[in-house]
Protein backbone atom coordinates (compact mmCIF):
# COMPACT_ATOMS: atom_id res chain seq x y z
CA UNK A 1 0.00 0.00 0.00
CA UNK A 2 1.32 3.44 -0.73
CA UNK A 3 2.55 5.79 2.37
CA UNK A 4 -0.55 8.02 1.88
CA UNK A 5 -2.65 4.94 2.00
CA UNK A 6 -5.74 3.85 -0.16
CA UNK A 7 -6.35 5.96 -3.22
CA UNK A 8 -3.48 7.61 -2.77
CA UNK A 9 -1.55 6.06 -5.41
CA UNK A 10 1.81 6.73 -6.37
CA UNK A 11 1.39 10.31 -6.72
CA UNK A 12 0.89 12.43 -3.47
CA UNK A 13 -2.39 15.11 -4.21
CA UNK A 14 -2.10 17.60 -1.06
CA UNK A 15 -5.73 18.01 -2.34
CA UNK A 16 -6.93 15.46 -0.84
CA UNK A 17 -5.85 15.26 2.52
CA UNK A 18 -9.00 16.53 4.04
CA UNK A 19 -10.48 13.88 2.43
CA UNK A 20 -8.41 11.03 3.73
CA UNK A 21 -8.51 12.74 7.55
CA UNK A 22 -12.01 12.29 7.50
CA UNK A 23 -12.47 8.81 6.32
CA UNK A 24 -9.70 8.35 8.60
CA UNK A 25 -11.49 9.49 11.78
CA UNK A 26 -14.33 7.69 10.81
CA UNK A 27 -16.33 10.14 9.28
CA UNK A 28 -19.21 9.26 7.06
CA UNK A 29 -18.41 10.76 3.18
CA UNK A 30 -20.88 9.02 0.63
CA UNK A 31 -20.82 11.68 -1.79
CA UNK A 32 -17.44 13.62 -3.26
CA UNK A 33 -17.58 16.80 -5.71
CA UNK A 34 -14.45 16.78 -7.51
CA UNK A 35 -14.12 20.39 -8.97
CA UNK A 36 -11.44 20.33 -11.85
CA UNK A 37 -8.26 17.66 -12.26
CA UNK A 38 -7.79 14.65 -14.34
CA UNK A 39 -8.31 11.17 -14.34
CA UNK A 40 -5.55 10.53 -12.37
CA UNK A 41 -7.28 12.63 -9.25
CA UNK A 42 -10.62 11.21 -10.20
CA UNK A 43 -9.23 7.73 -9.38
CA UNK A 44 -7.78 8.46 -6.73
CA UNK A 45 -11.09 9.97 -4.80
CA UNK A 46 -12.99 6.62 -6.34
CA UNK A 47 -10.36 4.63 -4.85
CA UNK A 48 -10.65 5.79 -1.11
CA UNK A 49 -14.18 5.83 -1.54
CA UNK A 50 -14.39 2.20 -2.25
CA UNK A 51 -11.87 1.49 0.47
CA UNK A 52 -13.83 3.07 3.19
CA UNK A 53 -17.18 1.64 2.00
CA UNK A 54 -15.39 -2.21 2.52
CA UNK A 55 -15.83 -1.54 5.55
CA UNK A 56 -19.49 -2.27 5.92
CA UNK A 57 -19.91 -3.65 2.16
CA UNK A 58 -18.18 -6.75 0.04
CA UNK A 59 -17.73 -6.90 -2.43
CA UNK A 60 -17.25 -3.63 -3.94
CA UNK A 61 -18.17 -2.59 -7.56
CA UNK A 62 -16.98 0.38 -9.14
CA UNK A 63 -19.26 2.07 -12.12
CA UNK A 64 -18.47 4.53 -14.28
CA UNK A 65 -20.81 7.02 -16.02
CA UNK A 66 -21.34 9.99 -17.91
CA UNK A 67 -23.84 12.96 -17.24
CA UNK A 68 -23.46 14.51 -20.66
CA UNK A 69 -24.87 14.79 -23.04
CA UNK A 70 -28.32 16.02 -21.45
CA UNK A 71 -29.75 12.56 -22.22
CA UNK A 72 -27.81 10.35 -20.71
CA UNK A 73 -29.16 7.86 -18.13
CA UNK A 74 -26.66 8.32 -15.33
CA UNK A 75 -28.78 10.22 -12.88
CA UNK A 76 -31.67 7.77 -13.51
CA UNK A 77 -28.95 4.99 -13.11
CA UNK A 78 -27.53 6.31 -10.13
CA UNK A 79 -31.13 6.27 -8.64
CA UNK A 80 -31.76 2.28 -9.41
CA UNK A 81 -28.60 1.41 -7.72
CA UNK A 82 -29.81 3.88 -4.47
CA UNK A 83 -33.17 2.13 -4.34
CA UNK A 84 -32.06 -1.48 -5.47
CA UNK A 85 -31.02 -2.58 -1.67
CA UNK A 86 -28.42 -5.31 -2.07
CA UNK A 87 -29.63 -8.94 -0.71
CA UNK A 88 -25.86 -10.05 0.33
CA UNK A 89 -23.96 -7.16 1.50
CA UNK A 90 -22.60 -5.46 -1.70
CA UNK A 91 -21.78 -2.06 -2.30
CA UNK A 92 -21.23 0.47 -5.53
CA UNK A 93 -18.90 3.49 -6.19
CA UNK A 94 -20.81 5.11 -8.73
CA UNK A 95 -18.31 7.76 -10.51
CA UNK A 96 -19.95 10.42 -12.57
CA UNK A 97 -18.03 12.51 -15.10
CA UNK A 98 -19.48 15.80 -17.38
CA UNK A 99 -21.17 17.50 -14.38
CA UNK A 100 -19.61 20.49 -16.10
CA UNK A 101 -20.11 23.84 -14.36
CA UNK A 102 -22.61 22.13 -11.87
CA UNK A 103 -25.43 24.69 -12.30
CA UNK A 104 -27.76 22.53 -11.19
CA UNK A 105 -28.87 19.30 -8.54
CA UNK A 106 -30.61 16.67 -10.13
CA UNK A 107 -33.45 15.37 -8.56
CA UNK A 108 -32.40 12.01 -8.41
CA UNK A 109 -29.08 12.95 -6.53
CA UNK A 110 -31.48 15.44 -4.41
CA UNK A 111 -33.57 12.44 -2.93
CA UNK A 112 -30.09 10.88 -1.62
CA UNK A 113 -28.83 13.59 -0.46
CA UNK A 114 -31.51 13.75 2.20
CA UNK A 115 -31.40 10.28 3.07
CA UNK A 116 -28.35 8.43 1.63
CA UNK A 117 -28.56 4.87 1.42
CA UNK A 118 -25.71 3.15 3.42
CA UNK A 119 -24.47 0.63 0.08
CA UNK A 120 -23.92 3.56 -2.31
CA UNK A 121 -20.99 6.17 -2.97
CA UNK A 122 -20.49 8.39 -5.29
CA UNK A 123 -18.06 10.64 -7.10
CA UNK A 124 -19.18 13.41 -9.38
CA UNK A 125 -16.47 14.80 -11.68
CA UNK A 126 -16.89 18.80 -13.04
CA UNK A 127 -15.16 21.72 -14.31
CA UNK A 128 -12.77 23.76 -12.24
CA UNK A 129 -14.15 26.62 -10.58
CA UNK A 130 -17.27 24.86 -9.56
CA UNK A 131 -16.90 23.89 -5.84
CA UNK A 132 -19.26 27.20 -5.23
CA UNK A 133 -22.41 26.01 -7.69
CA UNK A 134 -25.06 24.70 -6.61
CA UNK A 135 -24.06 21.46 -7.39
CA UNK A 136 -20.97 21.87 -4.91
CA UNK A 137 -22.96 23.55 -2.41
CA UNK A 138 -25.41 20.75 -2.14
CA UNK A 139 -22.59 18.37 -2.20
CA UNK A 140 -20.78 20.03 0.83
CA UNK A 141 -23.79 19.37 2.95
CA UNK A 142 -23.64 15.84 2.80
CA UNK A 143 -20.35 15.25 1.60
CA UNK A 144 -17.38 17.04 0.75
CA UNK A 145 -15.98 19.23 -2.47
CA UNK A 146 -12.15 18.61 -3.97
CA UNK A 147 -11.38 21.79 -5.54
CA UNK A 148 -8.03 21.60 -7.69
CA UNK A 149 -6.36 23.68 -10.02
CA UNK A 150 -4.45 22.93 -13.67
CA UNK A 151 -0.89 21.78 -12.08
CA UNK A 152 2.09 24.70 -13.69
CA UNK A 153 4.40 23.38 -15.12
CA UNK A 154 6.82 24.01 -12.21
CA UNK A 155 4.39 22.24 -9.79
CA UNK A 156 4.13 19.46 -12.13
CA UNK A 157 8.13 18.72 -12.32
CA UNK A 158 8.00 18.65 -8.57
CA UNK A 159 5.49 16.17 -8.50
CA UNK A 160 7.65 13.86 -11.12
CA UNK A 161 10.19 14.19 -9.09
CA UNK A 162 8.76 13.40 -5.62
CA UNK A 163 7.16 10.07 -7.74
CA UNK A 164 10.69 9.50 -8.80
CA UNK A 165 12.02 9.30 -4.86
CA UNK A 166 8.65 7.20 -3.76
CA UNK A 167 9.60 4.86 -6.48
CA UNK A 168 13.54 4.82 -5.36
CA UNK A 169 14.88 6.45 -8.60
CA UNK A 170 16.08 10.09 -9.26
CA UNK A 171 16.14 12.03 -12.45
CA UNK A 172 18.93 14.11 -13.32
CA UNK A 173 18.96 17.81 -14.14
CA UNK A 174 16.95 18.48 -16.81
CA UNK A 175 14.54 15.34 -16.71
CA UNK A 176 11.64 16.58 -14.99
CA UNK A 177 11.28 19.93 -17.37
CA UNK A 178 11.58 17.53 -20.03
CA UNK A 179 8.78 15.18 -18.81
CA UNK A 180 6.67 17.85 -18.93
CA UNK A 181 7.20 19.08 -21.88
CA UNK A 182 6.33 15.75 -23.02
CA UNK A 183 3.37 14.60 -21.48
CA UNK A 184 1.87 17.73 -19.67
CA UNK A 185 0.73 18.63 -16.04
CA UNK A 186 -1.78 15.73 -16.16
CA UNK A 187 -1.39 13.32 -13.62
CA UNK A 188 -1.95 10.38 -14.39
CA UNK A 189 0.44 10.98 -17.54
CA UNK A 190 3.15 12.15 -15.47
CA UNK A 191 2.65 8.84 -13.08
CA UNK A 192 2.46 6.80 -15.98
CA UNK A 193 5.90 8.28 -17.44
CA UNK A 194 7.96 8.03 -13.89
CA UNK A 195 6.90 4.15 -13.27
CA UNK A 196 7.85 3.44 -17.15
CA UNK A 197 11.59 5.12 -16.19
CA UNK A 198 11.64 3.39 -12.82
CA UNK A 199 10.69 -0.18 -14.28
CA UNK A 200 13.46 0.39 -16.57
CA UNK A 201 16.05 2.06 -14.68
CA UNK A 202 15.70 -0.29 -11.66
CA UNK A 203 16.26 0.99 -7.93
CA UNK A 204 18.41 3.28 -7.13
CA UNK A 205 18.51 4.43 -10.57
CA UNK A 206 19.20 7.93 -12.63
CA UNK A 207 17.11 8.85 -15.37
CA UNK A 208 18.91 11.30 -18.36
CA UNK A 209 17.45 13.15 -20.76
CA UNK A 210 18.62 10.50 -23.08
CA UNK A 211 16.71 7.87 -21.10
CA UNK A 212 13.11 9.38 -22.35
CA UNK A 213 13.57 8.26 -25.73
CA UNK A 214 11.15 5.60 -26.50
CA UNK A 215 10.08 5.06 -23.06
CA UNK A 216 8.03 8.38 -23.00
CA UNK A 217 6.07 9.50 -25.85
CA UNK A 218 4.74 13.28 -26.12
CA UNK A 219 1.38 13.62 -25.40
CA UNK A 220 0.97 16.87 -24.16
CA UNK A 221 -1.85 18.63 -25.56
CA UNK A 222 -2.16 22.50 -25.11
CA UNK A 223 -5.19 23.67 -22.97
CA UNK A 224 -7.88 25.86 -24.97
CA UNK A 225 -6.42 28.75 -23.10
CA UNK A 226 -2.96 28.11 -23.20
CA UNK A 227 -1.90 30.19 -26.12
CA UNK A 228 -4.67 33.02 -25.01
CA UNK A 229 -2.56 32.99 -21.20
CA UNK A 230 0.63 33.19 -23.09
CA UNK A 231 -0.45 36.09 -25.08
CA UNK A 232 -1.71 37.82 -21.95
CA UNK A 233 1.51 37.22 -19.95
CA UNK A 234 3.23 38.20 -23.30
CA UNK A 235 5.48 35.80 -22.59
CA UNK A 236 6.62 34.93 -26.13
CA UNK A 237 8.71 31.90 -26.00
CA UNK A 238 5.81 30.41 -24.24
CA UNK A 239 3.40 31.45 -26.98
CA UNK A 240 5.76 30.35 -29.30
CA UNK A 241 5.96 26.76 -27.84
CA UNK A 242 2.37 26.05 -27.91
CA UNK A 243 1.98 27.33 -31.08
CA UNK A 244 4.20 25.97 -33.19
CA UNK A 245 3.57 22.70 -31.86
CA UNK A 246 0.31 22.74 -32.15
CA UNK A 247 0.65 23.60 -35.91
CA UNK A 248 3.73 20.66 -36.46
CA UNK A 249 1.53 17.65 -34.55
CA UNK A 250 -2.09 19.01 -37.17
CA UNK A 251 -2.33 16.78 -39.99
CA UNK A 252 -3.31 19.62 -42.21
CA UNK A 253 -0.78 22.47 -40.26
CA UNK A 254 -1.87 25.25 -42.64
CA UNK A 255 -5.65 24.94 -41.37
CA UNK A 256 -4.36 24.76 -37.55
CA UNK A 257 -2.17 27.62 -38.55
CA UNK A 258 -5.72 29.62 -39.27
CA UNK A 259 -7.61 28.24 -36.08
CA UNK A 260 -4.53 29.65 -34.59
CA UNK A 261 -4.63 33.22 -36.30
CA UNK A 262 -8.23 33.34 -35.66
CA UNK A 263 -8.16 32.50 -32.10
CA UNK A 264 -5.39 34.92 -31.73
CA UNK A 265 -6.91 38.16 -33.54
CA UNK A 266 -10.81 37.05 -31.12
CA UNK A 267 -8.30 37.28 -28.16
CA UNK A 268 -6.59 40.84 -29.04
CA UNK A 269 -9.92 42.05 -29.61
CA UNK A 270 -11.08 41.22 -25.83
CA UNK A 271 -8.11 42.96 -24.69
CA UNK A 272 -8.73 45.65 -26.69
CA UNK A 273 -12.24 45.87 -24.94
CA UNK A 274 -11.50 45.23 -21.47
CA UNK A 275 -8.82 47.73 -22.02
CA UNK A 276 -11.60 50.04 -23.07
CA UNK A 277 -13.59 48.96 -20.47
CA UNK A 278 -11.06 49.81 -17.62
CA UNK A 279 -10.25 53.38 -19.10
CA UNK A 280 -13.97 54.51 -18.67
CA UNK A 281 -13.80 52.39 -14.91
CA UNK A 282 -16.31 49.95 -15.92
CA UNK A 283 -17.38 48.19 -12.68
CA UNK A 284 -16.71 44.11 -12.74
CA UNK A 285 -19.87 43.04 -12.55
CA UNK A 286 -20.40 45.11 -16.05
CA UNK A 287 -17.46 44.50 -17.53
CA UNK A 288 -18.00 40.71 -17.28
CA UNK A 289 -21.86 41.12 -18.93
CA UNK A 290 -19.94 43.10 -22.10
CA UNK A 291 -16.89 40.38 -22.48
CA UNK A 292 -19.56 37.68 -21.94
CA UNK A 293 -18.03 36.02 -19.51
CA UNK A 294 -18.92 33.95 -16.69
CA UNK A 295 -16.27 33.61 -13.71
CA UNK A 296 -14.27 36.32 -12.49
CA UNK A 297 -10.96 35.16 -12.73
CA UNK A 298 -11.89 35.00 -16.77
CA UNK A 299 -12.13 38.91 -16.77
CA UNK A 300 -9.02 39.28 -14.47
CA UNK A 301 -6.61 37.81 -16.80
CA UNK A 302 -8.17 39.72 -19.45
CA UNK A 303 -8.01 42.99 -17.41
CA UNK A 304 -4.17 42.28 -16.82
CA UNK A 305 -3.40 40.40 -19.85
CA UNK A 306 -4.60 43.99 -21.86
CA UNK A 307 -2.94 46.36 -19.13
CA UNK A 308 0.42 44.63 -20.83
CA UNK A 309 -0.19 46.51 -24.02
CA UNK A 310 -1.11 49.86 -25.00
CA UNK A 311 -4.22 50.21 -27.00
CA UNK A 312 -2.64 51.62 -30.01
CA UNK A 313 -0.49 48.35 -30.03
CA UNK A 314 -3.65 46.27 -29.97
CA UNK A 315 -5.85 48.35 -32.27
CA UNK A 316 -2.60 48.49 -34.82
CA UNK A 317 -2.16 45.01 -34.67
CA UNK A 318 -6.16 44.22 -35.72
CA UNK A 319 -5.77 46.51 -38.57
CA UNK A 320 -3.83 44.25 -40.72
CA UNK A 321 -5.94 41.66 -40.05
CA UNK A 322 -7.35 41.05 -43.38
CA UNK A 323 -3.79 40.97 -45.08
CA UNK A 324 -2.60 38.79 -42.15
CA UNK A 325 -5.37 36.59 -43.20
CA UNK A 326 -4.51 36.38 -46.95
CA UNK A 327 -0.79 35.44 -46.30
CA UNK A 328 -2.07 32.48 -43.92
CA UNK A 329 -4.41 31.48 -46.76
CA UNK A 330 -1.96 32.62 -50.02
CA UNK A 331 1.52 32.46 -49.16
CA UNK A 332 4.24 29.13 -49.53
CA UNK A 333 5.54 29.80 -46.23
CA UNK A 334 5.71 27.23 -43.88
CA UNK A 335 2.89 27.25 -41.15
CA UNK A 336 5.36 27.47 -38.43
CA UNK A 337 6.83 30.48 -39.92
CA UNK A 338 3.68 31.88 -39.99
CA UNK A 339 2.53 31.65 -36.70
CA UNK A 340 5.92 32.50 -35.35
CA UNK A 341 6.04 35.70 -37.47
CA UNK A 342 2.17 36.35 -35.83
CA UNK A 343 3.06 36.23 -32.68
CA UNK A 344 6.42 37.89 -32.78
CA UNK A 345 4.48 41.30 -34.32
CA UNK A 346 2.09 41.13 -31.63
CA UNK A 347 3.99 39.95 -28.66
CA UNK A 348 7.92 40.82 -29.05
CA UNK A 349 7.50 44.18 -30.99
CA UNK A 350 6.92 46.29 -27.89
CA UNK A 351 8.31 46.49 -24.38
CA UNK A 352 7.08 44.62 -21.34
CA UNK A 353 4.82 46.95 -19.13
Amino acid sequence: MPPDGPGSGALKIPELDPLRKAIAGGASVPVVFVSGGDEAVGQAVVDLLAEDLRRTASPVAVERLDAEPARTDAWSRLADVAAAVPMFGEGTVLSIAGCGKGATVPEELKSLLASWPPHVRVVLLGERKAEGSPLGKAVKAAGQVVSLADLKDRAAESLAEQAARDRGVALGPGVPALLIDLVGPDRGAIDAAVQALAEYLGPGGRASPADLQGLVQRSRKANPWDLDEAISARDLARALKIAVRDVEDARDGRSQALRILYGVMRHVRRMLVASDLVRRRVDDKTAMKRLGVSWPFMWERLRDGAARYTQAELAAFLAGAVDVDLRFKRAQTRPAVLVTDLLTRLIGAARRR
